[in-house]
């Protein structure tokens, strides 16, 4: 391998080693963000910020593609100074935690948080107890017996509210 050779593969060493680096710290940035507000808080908090971060993020997402070392270290550093803003903002503006619905505690005493951003089911179950589940996986229950029933209902008569939920006896023959 030639001098040139050799240099050009340590160059994409580097640059491959700071993609891996500045990928992980900018997930770590944004799980600290998406584990509470979605972006549509931000928005309605302060919506240059929430443009910001949006370009900064797609300048992020160049570099990691096309970008050098030190383009990927650059837009890396300033969308983790993106998102460290906008949990600031949110913050300050005392936003509560947008990225789930959480629902109960039921008559069992479980508490469900329904959100599609998974970094926020980690703090929901050390804030509230509460297992974390997707809208999908609702879907999934809800469409299975014997929850297939609440749905049906649910369709005929759309406000209904379970309030409680028994085992019946013919449930139990089924088993």
């Amino acid at each position: 391998m030639s001098y040139a050779e050799q240099r050009a593969a340590r160059g994409l060493r580097r640059d491959d080693e700071v993609l891996r680096e500045w990928f992980a710290t900018v997930e770590s940035a944004a799980a600290l963000f998406e584990s509470r507000w979605t972006r549509r808080a931000l928005r309605r908090v302060d919506a240059a910020l929430a443009d910001r971060l949006r370009e900064q993020r797609d300048l992020f997402d160049q570099a990691m593609v096309t970008g050098t070392a030190d383009e990927i270290e650059t837009q890396g550093a300033a969308m983790c100074r993106g998102y460290v803003a906008a949990c600031g903002a949110l913050e300050r503006a005392e936003v509560p935690d947008d990225a789930y619905m959480l629902g109960g505690p039921s008559v069992t005493g479980l508490r469900v948080a329904i959100g599609v951003q998974k970094a926020a089911a980690t703090r929901v179950a050390e804030l509230h107890g509460a297992i974390w589940m997707t809208p999908d996986e609702v879907s999934d229950i809800m469409s299975s017996a014997p929850f297939n029933k609440i749905a049906a209902a649910k369709l005929v008569f759309p406000g209904i509210e379970v309030v409680e939920f028994r085992k019946t006896e013919s449930d139990d023959t089924k088993e």
